[in-house]
């Protein structure tokens, strides 16, 4: 099965620009336009990472990781934002800080790398319940390097 990746912003072209890059380079996407929306996405799915906008109303992204973490602490939470640094008690709940002036490279690079140790520190039974069949497929979750060079 393909990585099922959560992006949440509240700006619709920058949460539909993540999702298309996303999909281009093989993976799942669920979308969430404010931090209530996510965290209950978040709870009712099974999701392999989260791309997190700091800056957004009712619930910024920092509180958001938090109640994320607080149910599914194995799950990466990478926060963005367009603020070059956010205070540390902001960044408390995630695992991964991308500045949204980085390239989309590099954005491909951290997701790719946080959804590595995901796999890798799952237990045996979590990912044997997610294969549908005998043969688990190990090219799944090879990185995708081929794609992003014609993506980005």
């Amino acid at each position: 099965m393909k990585p099922v990746i959560l992006c949440v912003d509240d700006t619709p072209s920058m949460l539909e620009g993540e999702k298309m890059l996303l999909e281009e380079n093989g993976y799942r996407v669920l979308i969430a336009t404010n931090g209530k929306e996510a965290v209950q996405t978040f709870a009712s799915h099974s999701v392999d990472l989260v791309l997190l906008d700091y800056n957004m109303p009712e619930m910024n992204g920092g509180r958001a990781a938090v109640r994320m973490k607080e149910s599914k602490p194995e799950v990466p939470v990478a926060l963005l934002s367009s603020d070059e640094c956010l205070p540390l008690s902001e960044l408390e709940g995630v695992d991964c800080f991308i500045p949204k002036s980085e390239p989309m490279v590099s954005l491909l690079e951290k997701v790719d790398y946080l959804l590595s140790l995901r796999f890798l520190f799952r237990p045996f039974d979590a990912s044997k319940a997610r294969d549908t069949g005998d043969h688990v497929d190990t090219h799944e979750d090879e990185p995708r390097s081929d794609k992003r060079r014609h993506s980005a």
